[in-house]
């Protein structure tokens, strides 16, 4: 099968923190599902104690950056690490454990790079969480094909989670991802609702999101002790008119 060379115009940006051996399991299944479609730039952003994914970002050719530490996962710092190595004209938060069809990405990238849209979402909001009875089949066949949805559980049917795709001088420019927020939890909601408020051009593609279901620990909604603390963030962005979010995110020094 003929991979789809997305070389010189994306770059994925995974952060991630292995806190459960699922994680592992599923940040293996996606890198090679990914380099089996696409020949695509990969970057991925570790913080922990010490390196668990250094073999893995070998074997699958990504770029490795890690930041030993023993602080709380702080996702948003990850991601924006790793976009200030990119230099493609579109980046996607990608989240460790999703699947996608080749074609929802390509559409994604060719709105951004076309000039139709700065952000999109490339599925249609529904947000699947498989169960580990596919995950063979997917391993072995690299298709989604054989994956019953109706066996699936439907996180969310209006999801802006799990991947986002951004033109990445609009990404920066309208503040990148807010480090303010502390593990998982509500950030995927602010930077929705911060960059529409910004005048982002949002599209979205067709087909769903594929979650590979994992275990939840430090670095899961479930766990997060700062949960509070991260919704009250995305409810002042929400509060925020323009042009007191434009002024809002001036202050951030992350972006500059």
């Amino acid at each position: 099968m003929k991979k789809e060379n997305l070389k010189e115009k994306l770059t994925i940006l995974i952060a991630a923190k292995v806190d459960h051996e699922d994680r592992l399991r599923n940040i293996r299944s996606t890198l090679s599902y990914l380099r089996y479609h696409f020949d695509v730039n990969i970057i991925i952003s570790e913080q922990d104690t010490s390196s668990k994914l250094h073999d893995m970002c070998k074997a699958f050719q990504c770029r490795h950056i890690y930041i030993e530490t023993d602080e709380f996962f702080n996702r948003q710092r990850g991601v924006n690490l790793a976009a200030k190595e990119a230099t493609t004209p579109v980046i996607a938060h990608y989240d460790a454990d999703i699947l996608l069809r080749p074609a929802q990405v390509v559409a994604a990238t060719k709105a951004i790079t076309s000039g139709a849209a700065q952000l999109v979402y490339p599925y249609d909001g529904h947000f699947y969480d498989v169960p580990e009875k596919f995950f063979d089949v997917i391993n072995e066949t690299k298709k989604l094909t054989n994956v019953n949805l109706d066996e699936c559980q439907l996180f969310n049917p209006h999801s802006v989670g799990g991947v986002v795709m951004f033109d990445r001088e609009h990404y920066w420019k309208c503040g990148g991802a807010n480090e303010a927020f502390k593990s998982v939890g509500y950030e995927d909601n602010e930077i929705n609702e911060r960059f529409k408020k910004l005048g982002t051009k949002i599209m979205r593609t067709q087909w769903p999101l594929w979650h590979l279901t994992h275990a939840r620990g430090e670095t899961s909604y479930n766990h997060n002790p700062h949960i509070e603390l991260n919704k009250n963030l995305y409810l002042e962005i929400e509060r925020m008119s323009p042009e007191q979010l434009k002024a809002h995110v001036d202050t951030w020094t992350w972006h500059k």
